[in-house]
């Protein structure tokens, strides 16, 4: 299952946007007990999350692809898989979509010399993608902060965002003249209400820069205290949350 965790990211096709524009897509990726079918209650609020922020991209909604697996040591795994794509689509659909609107494909994992590959260790995947409009999605690629649209490419039809629109800033004048973006993503299990202490490599904290963290929901823009401290945020959780700061480009 080698697509990311709740990274927001799919290349659509010309047929859907008619070009090929941008790349927009949230996703869920979920780890099951031994034998399991049922997720947890964490897995059900971050797919109910992306499922109402997907659904709101176009008038005409959005898609689901599903992938249901099951580790080839699991009992029955065919069946395992398939009762998972089950169970899954039925949550998708008491969320409000219709059946014709979520594609399922299982399969069994193989271990790779008896281990189970670090990149394909999750048996549910959920990917939320627009429902194009028959004159496309390219107003997408052109909405700046729009959550799920994470690249664009230059057309004529989308010639992407205004430049320097999508830079943060936090009106600081100890923000440097000449900046580079770091960005890095942070794990969260669950939901809970917390400040980052943001550092270098080498575990200096980086005290009074500009920071942008986002989360699936909401976006914060800030300077760090003196301890490299943000404001207090509530980080979502199961799933990753993208940290940015800026930094003097000549310092780091």
């Amino acid at each position: 299952m080698k697509i990311g965790i709740y990274i927001l990211g799919l290349v659509l096709t010309a047929a859907s946007l008619q070009a090929t524009a941008c790349t927009i897509l949230l996703q869920d990726k979920i780890e099951l007990p031994h034998g399991a079918t049922d997720i947890s209650n964490g897995d059900r609020l971050a797919l109910t999350r992306h499922y109402l922020t997907a659904r709101e991209w176009t008038g005409e909604g959005t898609r689901a692809t599903v992938e249901a697996t099951a580790f080839e040591y699991e009992s029955n795994p065919k069946q395992l898989a398939a009762l998972r794509g089950e169970k899954i689509t039925a949550f998708l659909k008491q969320l409000g979509l219709d059946k014709d609107d979520i594609d399922v494909d299982e399969r069994v994992i193989e271990l790779n010399k008896g281990k189970i590959d670090p990149d394909d260790k999750w048996q549910i995947g959920v990917e939320f993608v627009p429902k194009c409009p028959a004159t496309g999605c390219q107003k997408l690629c052109n909405t700046p902060n729009l959550p799920g649209v994470v690249s664009y490419a230059v057309t004529a039809d989308t010639p992407g965002l205004v430049p320097g629109s999508n830079i943060f800033t936090c009106g600081d004048k100890r923000e440097p003249a000449n900046a580079r973006i770091i960005t890095r993503e942070v794990w969260t299990a669950t939901t809970k209400e917390q400040a980052l202490t943001l550092a270098t490599n080498g575990g200096k904290p980086r005290a009074g820069v500009c920071y942008q963290i986002a989360t699936s929901a909401h976006k914060y823009i800030g300077m760090t205290d003196n301890q490299g401290r943000t404001e207090l945020l509530q980080l979502l959780g199961p799933e990753y949350t993208t940290i940015e700061v800026k930094v003097d480009q000549y310092s780091y």
